[in-house]
């Protein structure tokens, strides 16, 4: 059967006839997608996605704050859970995941079509320049407490503590974690859909206040100004590295979860074969109306929908139930991929 996305259809159904399951199977040491099936959706549900260091924690706050108005929590993942993790006990994470009040918002490291798809849903999706990425993982998997490193996943791949050789081996195989181009390229073919938004790391840092804006917009927030200048004060890196027993992990030595939070530190240490390897790379994966702005942030290259344009002899006004937003790319083919 045939899954393109067709917005247009889905929209006048009930949830659970629209739901389009995920075309695409992710199981390795740290995801299981299948677990996104496991517990009841609601239609006002929100997805939150990066492919890995790339401000991920800091929109989970901006949208709990944004939501609930305040951070009275002892932990963010106790309010927004990473769904496909397999480091915490299923059943468990069922029963927190029912409890939750409306509106859920879920953290996910996962690409799109691994993801189940309904129309009412909200998906987020960060992204971050690949060199800073790779930066920023480097630390991230060098900042594990050493009881945390004896029993870690993150050790079986023995990431290199010399930078050069981890980028080399990162930005060609995603190890010790996931493929960065391949995760990136399946949130922008969908960058046009109503119900996902695409927001650069750098945007996020350099212009919080209009992305905050941005952000409360797509979610149908209302938002003052008093709300919005407590927003900003308590997703400043100030705040939540003051306050970091609520953000950051127990298996990370502390402030290094949430680190610097700073771009641009690859400069210096990155050769400039590694460098235009990187730039070739993006080049040949990503789509190329979107490479400059996986590096730079901005303005995001629209997709035109052009329908196909029937012969003359054939050409007729469409009905209104034959237009639908759909994804060609998408086959409907279910994928299995183990890591």
């Amino acid at each position: 059967m045939n899954q393109c996305f067709s917005i247009a259809q889905a929209n006048k159904s009930s949830l659970n006839s629209e739901t389009i399951y995920p075309r695409l199977i992710v199981r390795d040491y740290l995801r299981d997608s299948s677990i996104w099936n496991s517990f009841v959706h609601r239609k006002t549900d929100i997805a939150i996605a990066s492919c890995y260091k790339s401000g991920t924690t800091l929109t989970q706050q901006i949208v709990n704050l944004l939501i609930n108005g305040h951070d009275d929590f002892d932990h963010l993942h106790d309010l927004s859970p990473w769904v496909e993790h397999t480091g915490d006990p299923l059943d468990k994470k069922i029963e927190q995941i029912s409890k939750l009040p409306d509106r859920r918002f879920f953290k996910t490291h996962l690409p799109f079509e691994a993801l189940p798809y309904h129309p009412t849903w909200k998906y987020i999706c960060l992204v971050r320049d690949g060199r800073d990425v790779g930066m920023s993982l480097f630390n991230h998997v060098h900042a594990l407490t050493p009881e945390a490193r004896l029993t870690s996943p993150v050790n079986l791949y023995k990431p290199s503590s010399d930078f050069g050789e981890f980028w080399d081996e990162w930005i060609e195989t995603g190890k010790p974690y996931w493929n960065f181009f391949e995760f990136i390229n399946s949130w922008l073919l969908v960058r046009h859909f109503p119900n996902v938004l695409l927001i650069h790391y750098n945007d996020l840092i350099n212009d919080k206040p209009t992305q905050l804006e941005k952000l409360a917009r797509f979610l149908k927030i209302k938002l003052d100004s008093h709300q919005k200048d407590m927003i900003l004060y308590k997703t400043s890196m100030e705040y939540m590295r003051q306050n970091a027993e609520k953000f950051e992990h127990q298996d990370f030595e502390k402030h290094r979860f949430i680190y610097k939070g700073t771009n641009g530190r690859w400069q210096n240490l990155l050769s400039a074969r590694q460098i235009k390897r990187y730039d070739n790379l993006l080049a040949r994966k990503i789509e190329p109306d979107c490479t400059n702005w996986v590096k730079n942030g901005g303005t995001l290259a629209k997709i035109i929908y052009t329908p196909p344009q029937p012969s003359p002899s054939t050409r007729r006004k469409p009905e209104k139930s034959q237009i639908s937003l759909a994804c060609p790319r998408y086959s409907g083919d279910t994928r299995e991929v183990n890591r």
